[in-house]
């Protein structure tokens, strides 16, 4: 498990990072989906030691929420989309 900010996710996904829009709904809606290219993918498509921009499990931080990698699919490109869900603020209650 990783915690990345939003701008190291950025340069991890390639030149069209997600835009503060796509932040904006996936804060809104409480989850998104999250597509990466295949050139952001590192190393064969096959091999389990491959260096991928995320991971299930990983955390982004996007100023003060989180989101929280909870599946990937592989494309038929060879990239990903990443399925991503907001972490619950632990203040509320």
């Amino acid at each position: 498990m990783r915690r990345l900010t939003r701008s190291e996710l950025a340069s991890r996904v390639g030149p069209r990072p997600p835009s503060d829009a796509f932040w904006r709904r996936a804060i809104d809606r409480g989850a998104a989906a999250l597509a990466v290219g295949a050139d952001a993918v590192d190393g064969e498509a096959e091999s389990e030691t491959s260096e991928e921009p995320l991971a299930t499990g990983d955390i982004v931080d996007v100023g003060d929420r989180a989101f929280v990698v909870v599946g990937a699919e592989r494309t038929e490109s060879g990239g990903r989309i990443y399925r991503i869900e907001l972490v619950a603020d632990r203040d509320e209650g």
